[in-house]
């Protein structure tokens, strides 16, 4: 399929002069090895983060007080997204109990205040930016020291319609109100830069021009100035998943941000939701042939734009997140609109479940007994503790405390021998191109 690639129009912060030790990591996503190391005063490992969900009030109206139905078929029936991504974790997921008040949420973010937590990134349902009760709970979070990242798609941040429709701002008003709270990063969804191909993706048609209001959110938000400070990156592209139809994209995606600023998140399927029914998990030329062939492109171009080098890859590692650290699983956990705990959105298997709701349970207890806690135990422990981790949820092949294998053979979206390819694919080029 011919392309036409159109990208928002942001000036170059950047041509190859990038301040010296420049990295394109979002802020208030990944920790350093030093925070990593923290414990609380009784010598507990802090939960320095956690993915969260916050319902809409409207919504935990006609979940949890509705009659006609279960818990699970009233979730789905009345789920607030005017949008319909094709893959989606959220949206198709069994729902056990009744969903969590906005109130509950701030109960459980003071108890894990006391825990170490720094940071949060809000993942649903639907967008925390149509919210009207968003400003209450970013003085919530910013009263509370609690940084937050805020996964969207855009659609308030480009449409004067919608900002004002919720708000009663413009959408660039929208932008620098948010701009003002220094505890928030936003991640906005870049897929695709090519028309077709992001709105194939989009099961609804309510907002048709989704792809036009995405650029202008996109605009808005340098506008604003979130991609101004290199050292304190508010604005990130998240480019997931990749899969056959914009794996040819995703380099030139990660050229584009990465020279405005805006650090670029890149990763395949996530195993839950709808992600867990894309054909790429079982298609192993994409996953262990195109996938580490864009992996060694992006590295290669890092080294290139000297970002990074060959040495700094091989003691750091090869990320499931291309040149970006992510140590989700061993330092937090996710807490789902129902109070479920869970690893992290990567992957919703049974095994990968921590407690069936934290409203009934210690959130202390949960944390140190969370499969996530003992794996980061077990690597301070050992001596291999890193700031970049293999997605624990995605990659096949990776031994868990006390439970073994749990991504097996054919069911992650990263193969077992995944990161040693790569890495040998950026030797093999740097030694060709020397």
């Amino acid at each position: 399929m011919t392309k036409t690639l159109e990208f928002p129009k942001i000036k170059e912060k950047f041509q190859s002069d990038y301040p010296e030790g420049y990295r394109q990591w979002v802020s208030f996503w990944s920790f350093s090895k030093d925070e990593i190391m923290e414990t609380t005063e009784d010598g507990t490992y802090k939960l320095l983060t956690l993915d969260i969900s916050i319902n809409p009030d409207d919504y935990l109206e006609e979940v949890n007080n509705g009659t006609e139905g279960s818990l699970t078929e009233r979730a789905e029936k009345f789920y607030k997204c005017d949008i319909g991504c094709a893959h989606c974790f959220e949206c198709k997921t069994h729902t056990d109990n009744p969903l969590m008040t906005t109130e509950e949420v701030f109960e459980t973010l003071l108890e894990a205040k006391n825990l170490g937590l720094k940071t949060v990134k809000f993942l649903g349902p639907g967008e925390l930016l149509h919210n009207p009760r968003l400003f209450e709970i970013l003085d919530f979070l910013q009263k509370n020291d609690i940084k937050i990242c805020i996964f969207t798609k855009g659609l308030a941040l480009g449409s004067d319609e919608q900002a004002q429709k919720i708000f009663g701002i413009t959408a660039a008003e929208f932008c620098k109100k948010l701009y003002g709270y220094p505890n928030v990063a936003v991640l906005m969804s870049f897929t695709s830069a090519d028309r077709k191909t992001e709105m194939s993706r989009i099961y609804s048609k309510k907002v048709p021009d989704l792809f036009d209001k995405r650029n202008r959110a996109f605009e808005n938000l340098a506008r604003a100035g979130f991609n101004e400070d290199p050292k304190n990156q508010r604005l990130a592209a998240i480019c997931t998943p990749v899969l056959q139809d914009n794996i040819d994209e995703v380099l030139e995606i990660y050229k584009w941000a990465t020279m405005r600023n805006i650090p670029v998140v890149v990763a395949p399927t996530m195993i839950s939701g709808r992600g867990s029914e894309m054909i790429e998990i079982k298609d192993s030329y994409f996953k262990e042939q195109l996938l580490v062939e864009l992996y060694v492109d992006i590295y290669s171009w890092l080294i290139k734009e000297n970002i990074l080098s060959v040495a700094q890859i091989e003691e750091e590692g090869v990320a499931p997140y291309p040149g970006f650290a992510c140590n989700q699983v061993t330092t937090g956990m996710f807490v789902r609109k129902d109070g479920r705990a869970q690893i992290c959105p990567g992957n919703e298997g049974k095994d990968f479940i921590y407690h069936e709701d934290i409203r009934k349970g210690s959130l202390k207890e949960i944390w140190i007994n969370s499969l996530g806690y003992k794996l980061r135990k077990q690597l301070i422990e050992s001596g291999k503790m890193t700031i970049i981790q293999p997605c624990f949820a995605k990659s096949e092949g990776i031994e868990f405390p006390e439970k073994g294998v749990l991504v097996k053979h054919g069911e992650g979206s990263i193969p077992e021998n995944f990161y040693a390819k790569v890495l040998e694919g950026i030797r093999n080029r740097i030694t060709r191109t020397v």
